[in-house]
């Protein structure tokens, strides 16, 4: 049995939600959860500080295969043709932090931004142990001793303001290392508020240093054979784990996978959700919808020549997934229309509620025999 993933950040809505999402919109999401082969399948995640990216932790899982903190940096330096470095490679963002210390990114970054912020910080991030790397407009850092700690990705922190207790966490068995990472931070922080940057008007008054760690090829290589994603660290574990570069595409406006990709599992991620997600922002998340639907069933037809006899898409949430699996019959074809299956209405699995009876648990499906 072969499959096609498609992973949906922002799919999943907070209870809140509900009164903001109409029966339209819920109509069309009906329509991804029918003729499935069992209940909807949900797993719940703890880790901190990555709530709000379960989408991250389910490519590290499946494409790389290693535990817990993911690291997306260096690899995303690789695909933006970083040269491949042996030291820890970190993502650093600029942002705009308002009265209440909400961060949000700045943009845009103007290339005279860029090098005000190099000529102010270079020397403060030196004393704190990082390398500033300039790469364009996009910014990292290197650091010769690691730094002990993750952080939450700064795409799942926009729009809160940071809190040590749920955004960073040790990533060593020192413990102290998140308190020496806070007064880095702070440090940093400040120094850049000295520093009285603007880009464009907008007043750069905060950093984010996130998704530190090495460069490493993943062994065994993967088993999926093609991977569609925007998301460069995505697209980098891809590679790491073994996927040829011409075997990897782009999400956005895809209708085919790549066509040299051989038979076999492939990977989809579907992130148009995501950005209103995070916003709460759901007209903008209702309007997209209808896009993401149509480009599963466009992708599940592409994936059908790839061998791929089984769809199965995984919503996140903001702490957990919750997955469809269903047949990959030609919609038009005698099978699909007598084939049946069950039906399950959107309401009851696309909400982060607590467990209806309509939905399994992970623990559940494995102690059934049928874990994913």
């Amino acid at each position: 049995m072969q499959q096609v993933y498609f992973l949906i950040p922002g799919l999943i809505l907070p209870t809140e939600a509900k009164s903001a999402i109409s029966t339209c919109s819920l109509e069309t999401a009906d329509k991804l959860s029918k003729s499935l082969i069992e209940a909807p399948i949900r797993q719940d995640f703890g880790s901190l500080p990555f709530s709000r990216s379960v989408h991250l932790i389910w490519a590290w899982s499946v494409l790389c295969r290693r535990a817990l903190p993911f690291v997306t940096a260096p690899y995303a330096w690789s695909v933006n043709q970083g040269p491949q470095l042996a030291n820890e490679v970190w993502s650093l963002t600029l942002a705009h932090a308002d009265d209440e210390g909400r961060l949000a990114a700045v943009d845009p970054l103007t290339d005279e931004a860029v090098e005000a912020f190099a000529c102010a910080m270079t020397v403060p991030l030196r004393e704190h142990g990082f390398q500033l790397q300039r790469w364009d407009r996009t910014l990292f850092l290197t650091r010769k001793r690691p730094w002990g700690v993750a952080t939450r990705p700064f795409e799942a922190l926009s729009g809160h303001a940071p809190d040590a207790r749920v955004d960073l966490a040790a990533s060593t068995e020192d413990a102290s290392a998140v308190d020496a990472a806070v007064r880095d931070m702070n440090e940093l922080n400040a120094a850049l508020a000295s520093a009285a940057l603007t880009s464009a008007g907008t007043p750069i008054n905060a950093l984010w240093i996130s998704g530190g760690g090495c460069y490493s090829n993943f062994y065994p290589p993967t088993k999926i054979r093609s991977v569609l994603s925007d998301i460069d660290a995505i697209t980098g574990w891809a590679l790491a784990a073994g996927i040829l570069n011409h075997r990897l595409g782009h999400i956005t406006n895809a209708q085919q996978w790549p066509s040299d990709a051989p038979n076999g599992e492939c990977i989809a991620v579907l992130d148009a959700l995501y950005e209103p997600w995070l916003a709460r922002n759901w007209a903008l998340w209702e309007s997209r919808l209808e896009g993401v639907v149509e480009q599963i069933d466009v992708l599940s037809q592409a994936a059908r020549k790839k061998g791929c006899d089984h769809a199965v898409l995984v919503g996140c949430g903001e702490t957990m997934t919750m997955t469809l699996v269903k047949k990959n019959n030609n919609p038009r074809s005698l099978l699909a229309r007598l084939a049946g299956g069950r039906k399950v209405a959107a309401a009851s699995w696309i909400f982060q509620d607590p467990m209806s009876n309509t939905v399994n648990t992970a623990a559940d499906t494995a102690r059934d025999g049928g874990a994913l």
